[in-house]
């Protein structure tokens, strides 16, 4: 009877860790879904935001006609912050493109005040999506709880929406260590007319670390990076010692242009009239982690 039972118990365990197993892949195969698809719905935003532990239902405060744009009319869904996200569907992106032009328009469309409180808007490109994300000001949370959180929201859709990818140049000299990171996605649809249409967007961001001996006063710094088709650089009037001993961030710009994926950055820095000349190159390329507008 002991035998029957401890095998029977056996059997149940087995099936306990194949169900498991199933369940993880197609949560794994659900995560991808969205990437792999040219066309997304609401359901495909709510259902990526859901996996990564942010959940919205629909909004009961805000009527959609309200919010329209020409003909199209979004769904309105709201976090457990009292957030609010705005989801307009389009046909492709090329129809949304084609709505969406007007940017500071739009910006001042969804800057709306409820319950005394004013919302502040950020737009995404999502595919055939807009995306319209607001947030309320005064907030009750801390600045930095604030950031951490749209952190998390660009992550999301960056990653489990857009599927954004990451390479990274890097290069030295003998004072500084350089890096640029290019966040970028890119996107293909076959229209009626089996023609492949596709859009692409990066964003570039320079830093750079001092590896040589600290001042002991503010001394000036200028810098460029630059490739065959770009250009960046500035100049700083003064950089403090303790500034020095962290990485530099040199700001961040974007586009849709072409990607240099197969070139390399010669790097130019000059710290208190002393300069080094170095080159950046490819170094890697992986998913990516961690991005912020």
């Amino acid at each position: 009877m002991i035998k029957h039972l401890f095998k029977f118990n056996r059997v149940i365990l087995i099936f306990f860790i194949i169900a498991i197993l199933i369940s993880s892949v197609l949560i794994t195969y659900k995560a991808k879904e969205a990437t792999g698809k040219e066309i997304l719905n609401a359901y495909d935003v709510i259902r990526t935001f859901k996996m990564e532990g942010i959940s919205f239902k629909p909004a009961t405060l805000l009527y959609s006609k309200d919010y329209m744009i020409e003909d199209t009319e979004p769904t309105i869904y709201t976090d457990s912050r009292g957030n609010y996200l705005f989801i307009y569907t389009f046909n492709s992106f090329v129809e949304r493109e084609a709505k969406f032009k007007d940017e500071y328009g739009l910006i001042q469309k969804f800057a709306f005040t409820l319950k005394e409180k004013t919302y502040y808007p950020r737009l995404f490109r999502v595919k055939n999506l807009q995306l319209v994300y607001a947030i309320p000001y005064p907030n009750e949370e801390s600045d930095q709880a604030i950031y951490d959180y749209l952190k998390k929201i660009n992550r999301v859709i960056f990653t489990g929406l857009n599927a954004g990818k990451e390479i990274v140049f890097t290069g030295e000299s003998p004072s500084w260590t350089a890096k640029v990171s290019i966040k970028y996605y890119e996107h293909f649809w076959t229209d009626s007319e089996n023609k492949v249409r596709y859009e692409r967007y990066h964003t570039k961001a320079p830093t750079i670390t001092y590896k040589g001996q600290i001042p002991e006063k503010p001394v000036p710094l200028e810098y460029s990076f630059s490739t065959i088709a770009s250009h960046m650089g500035g100049t700083r009037d003064e950089i403090t010692p303790k500034e020095l001993t962290k990485v530099i961030t040199l700001g961040s710009g974007g586009g849709n242009g072409l990607i240099p994926s197969n070139q390399a950055y010669q790097v130019k820095i000059t710290l208190d009239g002393k300069t080094e000349e170095f080159e950046a190159k490819l170094g890697n390329t992986a998913n990516l982690v961690n991005f912020f507008y």
